[in-house]
């Protein structure tokens, strides 16, 4: 499965809410135990960052699971982002058909009406 950018950061958000939660860890507690800084964290929070693998596996060791574990997770949360999506590809889809049906009837008028005189 293709996962978009978006997707990826919303997930992303949402497992070290998740995680900082349920290890009580604040981001300066987190930024210690796993090496990573204060300022990367806060970034990679309001979803202007993405974590590297090596991150990855970092923030894994300091919630004290595998990298394995935590992408499990992690996949969760992205395939709830794109369900969540899903609906709006839908309405773009639709559009476009719209727009291509429209575009396709108003050839089909033109010709007729070429036809006329």
């Amino acid at each position: 499965m293709h996962y978009d950018i978006d997707v990826i950061r919303k997930a992303e958000i949402e497992l070290l809410a998740q995680m900082q939660g349920a290890t009580s860890l604040s981001k300066q507690k987190l930024a210690l135990d796993s090496g990573i800084s204060r300022q990367h964290i806060g970034l990679v929070a309001k979803g202007k960052r993405s974590l590297s693998v090596k991150s990855f596996c970092d923030l894994a060791d300091a919630f004290g699971c595998t990298p394995t574990e935590l992408m499990a997770k992690l996949e969760v949360l992205m395939n709830e982002q794109v369900n969540l999506q899903t609906p709006a590809a839908a309405d773009k889809a639709k559009g476009i058909n719209y727009i291509n049906r429209a575009f396709t009837d108003r050839n089909k008028l033109d010709s007729l009406f070429k036809k006329k005189f």
